[in-house]
């Protein structure tokens, strides 16, 4: 009985110590960014921490390019200090997309090895 409790103190003060060490996950933004024309991109990576605390952070920035001329894949990754209330351009990709290309572009970022933020975006080239 008594181990028992000491477990059940020792496994409250972990949750507890946790959660408290991690950032609010819900003011961690991540977005990726479009700019030019279909047949010249930009795409940038950003990130903004609304939370009350500095952080470190991981990011990996996936691009998926599928079409006529061939596929093609790229994975870009970083560590960063992201300062409380300040937005950060984490990577950015500039690429060429045609007719019948498709473009997968996904944005991922951690904190403690645990994913904060995250967005994706699909992108046709027949739509030029």
């Amino acid at each position: 009985m008594m181990l028992r409790t000491v477990m059940f103190g020792i496994l409250l003060f972990l949750i507890i110590g946790t959660s408290a060490a991690q950032p609010e996950k819900d003011k961690m933004k991540a977005w990726i960014e479009i700019e030019g024309e279909i047949k010249n991109l930009t795409l940038s990576a950003k990130f903004k921490n609304e939370s009350s605390k500095t952080i470190a952070i991981n990011y990996v920035l996936k691009t998926k390019k599928e079409g006529r001329s061939g596929n093609s894949t790229s994975t870009q990754k970083g560590k960063c200090i992201s300062s409380k209330n300040k937005q950060l351009t984490l990577s950015e990709v500039r690429l060429n997309l045609s007719k019948k290309d498709d473009l997968f572009v996904s944005l991922f970022v951690y904190h403690n090895k645990q994913l904060v933020a995250q967005d994706s975006v699909v992108l046709h080239g027949d739509n030029e």
